[in-house]
């Protein structure tokens, strides 16, 4: 057969085996996930990142309202003996601290009468808090405790106090006749929760209450001011220790011009855990 009469049989074939592709039937689709696999996929998904600065701010609003903000002041109210009185609110001190294999958030919000009188006091909310999920739920907490005076709640910071013990420090003052009473409040996480370890002043003194530059009355001026501060620091050379000695140092003048250097040191009472403070160390003047 020559090449010419060859040619349509080559065509015919290619054709046949075109038609046998188009006929192949298609492939099924996939079944549906059930809802136990879709279940199971989603689970299988890494978690989306949430921050603590988000997780903080959900905080804040779930306990304070919409208004709340980590980055600025808002408007709200506190109810102190039966009555609702308008306050400014604010993060006053926040630190992530790490607890052992764990981490946790500490976080003061300060409270601060928007029309408090010169007796006054303000307040200050405390809380211990820890990862759940995409938020905090709270460890710890000691919400509505009285400080400072003119409605102002004074100044709040995390301390630490042993090798992974954290806690608050509380400082608020007294202005007036020419005296200054500054008083440091701990609070500290205890077997039942945050409680107050115990106050004490950080400075005292009346310089505001005498003029001694009158050359006759000098001396005798000089006799009546004192002016004491009263320093707090933990004793870390134990590194490892759990909850560390508190010291506080004394210094100053006491009346008549008398220099004053004293440490004092204290250890957290296991069974009331409060510090055992003196009278002379919550003192309003001279010895």
């Amino acid at each position: 057969m020559s090449a010419i009469a060859r040619t349509p049989l080559i065509l015919l074939a290619l054709a046949g085996t075109a038609a046998l592709a188009g006929c192949k039937p298609a492939a099924e689709p996939a079944p549906a996930a059930t809802p136990a696999q879709q279940a199971t996929a989603t689970a299988a998904q890494p978690a989306a990142h949430v921050s603590r600065t988000a997780r903080l701010q959900a905080f804040l609003v779930k306990r304070y309202g919409a208004e709340a903000s980590l980055s600025q002041g808002w408007q709200g109210s506190w109810t102190q003996d039966g009555a609702s009185r308008a306050t400014d609110w604010q993060v006053c001190a926040e630190q992530p601290v790490v607890s052992g294999d764990s981490w946790q958030q500490l976080l003061a919000v300060c409270g601060a009468l928007s029309e408090g009188g010169h007796a006054d006091p303000g307040t200050v909310d405390f809380y211990v808090l820890r990862p759940s999920g995409e938020g905090f739920e709270v460890v710890a907490e000691l919400t509505g405790g009285t400080y400072g005076s003119s409605g102002r709640p004074g100044t709040v910071q995390v301390i630490r106090a042993g090798s992974d013990f954290y806690g608050f420090r509380s400082e608020s003052g007294w202005f007036g006749q020419g005296h200054s009473l500054e008083t440091q409040t701990l609070i500290l996480p205890g077997p039942k929760g945050l409680v107050d370890a115990g106050s004490l002043r950080s400075h005292i003194d009346n310089g505001a209450a005498y003029d001694c530059d009158d050359a006759e009355f000098a001396e005798d001026c000089r006799t009546r001011v004192f002016n004491i501060d009263f320093s707090y620091r933990f004793d870390d050379s134990d590194r490892s220790a759990r909850i560390w000695p508190l010291l506080i140092e004394e210094t100053g003048s006491e009346c008549g011009g008398k220099p004053v250097r004293r440490e004092h040191r204290f250890s957290l009472d296991a069974q009331t855990w409060t510090y055992s403070f003196p009278e002379s160390l919550q003192r309003e003047g001279c010895r």
